[in-house]
């Protein structure tokens, strides 16, 4: 199908719509700023007992996620971070409670999401299939926030070769080499950093590693440890890289040992453009996508340049649009990005689900107000009606081949708003 040009009066109502949404989510936003927002990533390593496994447990919270006070000059928050371990049977077998209190000088610091938290505590607990919870509590407003996630390291000790969680290293961290908390690097590195706890008995050792995007591996290497006898050491690697790109990258490790024991472990990262949504992975792709908010000549220049120059000219084209210009995140972005990545979800039959015409509806109007189904019948196709009650708007689209391929009934199409064809 060949593309047009969007109807004024469509891309009009797009935006208004969209940035309703970005309207109702800062609201919300709004609403929920004393429930603080954090992240965490609970990391093991084996013991030479051979019994239990050491659980690291990384806290990241935003000083934006919490409530500042003044006092004189100066302004502080307080916070409490509680960690309880779970085993299979949801039985607590380990954690701590502690609290702290952050002071700034400066107001404009309370409001920086950038500026982060970083705290850690470790357990000793049996090698076993483990829950993790996490609970952060504002001091001043007593709103709290709990996140959970599974560790399963019931089979660590298997054989007499034992391997870590794969610990990659953020070497743009402002303090330093730190743990890479959101698994996502802000953009291109040379060099990655990993390290990784190995514990065997029978030398000699082997460590692979193999760096792979899109099952494709972008570099990989094997290298003999110079270690006689037993072996408990926490190893460092670095890993030189030429052809990084914006991508979801996974990180496989395995070590094997004189006997022929074999384990293995694997990490996943991203490397994501700095300012720009998190969905977006390729710029060329990012671009085609902006078919339902751009003209035809602004797509065609923003694809022209080096990849520097259309990154440029990509970031340039969304701040325009940007509906809180100053501020760390571009909520339309990230609202018509978010509903591109769900359109790609939900209705990728035959091509791509932004491509499709449920895609561009849900793309233009966000999800609808209500969805009326009919099923398949002998003298009648599958159809969907899609209610859009606050702006007053309904679209019928019907599945012509009973493949889940629906299509815009014509007579929408037939009004010229809706002229987008692949």
């Amino acid at each position: 199908m060949a593309k047009s040009i969007l109807a004024s009066s469509a891309k009009i109502i797009a935006l208004t719509i969209i940035l309703s949404a970005c309207t109702e989510q800062n609201v919300k936003q709004e609403k929920d700023l004393t429930l603080p927002d954090f992240s965490f990533i609970g990391l093991s390593e084996p013991l030479s007992d051979k019994k239990n496994i050491k659980v690291s447990v990384h806290i990241k919270i935003p000083y934006d996620e919490l409530q500042f006070t003044r006092s004189g000059d100066q302004f502080f928050a307080q916070y409490e971070v509680g960690v309880n371990i779970a085993d299979q049977n949801k039985e607590r077998i380990a954690g701590q409670i502690w609290s702290d209190t952050l002071w700034l000088n400066a107001y404009k610091d309370t409001r920086n999401s950038t500026n982060t938290i970083l705290t850690e505590k470790s357990f000793i607990v049996p090698a076993s299939e483990l829950t993790i919870n996490v609970r952060v509590t504002d001091l001043y407003t007593k709103k709290s926030n709990v996140l959970s996630d599974g560790l399963d390291q019931s089979g660590m000790y298997k054989t007499e070769l034992s391997l870590g969680n794969i610990m990659i290293m953020d070497s743009g961290a402002p303090e330093g080499a730190g743990l890479l908390m959101d698994q996502s690097f802000f953009e291109i590195i040379d060099t990655l950093a990993f390290k990784i706890r190995l514990l065997g008995a029978v030398a000699p050792y082997s460590l692979s590693y193999d760096l792979r995007v899109k099952e494709e591996s972008q570099t990989s290497k094997t290298t003999v440890i110079d270690h006689d006898g037993p072996i408990d050491s926490l190893l460092y690697f670095d890993i030189p890289l030429t052809d990084m790109h914006y991508a979801n990258y996974t990180l496989f490790v395995m070590a094997e040992d004189g006997s022929g024991n074999q384990v293995k472990t694997k990490s996943n990262f991203r490397v994501r453009l700095r300012g720009v949504n998190f969905d977006v992975v390729d710029i060329d792709e990012a671009v085609k996508q902006l078919v339902y908010l751009a003209d035809d000549r602004s797509i065609r220049d923003l694809k022209i340049g080096t990849e520097e120059q259309k990154l440029a000219k990509f970031k340039q084209f969304w701040a325009a649009l940007d509906p809180t210009p100053g501020t760390v995140e571009n909520e339309l972005m990230e609202e018509y990005y978010r509903r591109v990545a769900f359109s790609i979800e939900a209705f990728t039959v035959v091509q791509e689900g932004w491509k499709t015409d449920r895609g561009m509806i849900y793309i233009l109007f966000g999800p609808p107000d209500e969805i009326q189904r009919g099923p398949f019948e002998i003298n009648r196709k599958p159809y969907q009606v899609w209610e859009y009650y606050r702006i007053g708007k309904q679209f019928v689209f019907r599945d012509e081949t009973g493949f889940g391929d629906y299509r815009l009934d014509q007579t929408f199409l037939d009004q010229n708003d809706w002229r987008f064809r692949y």
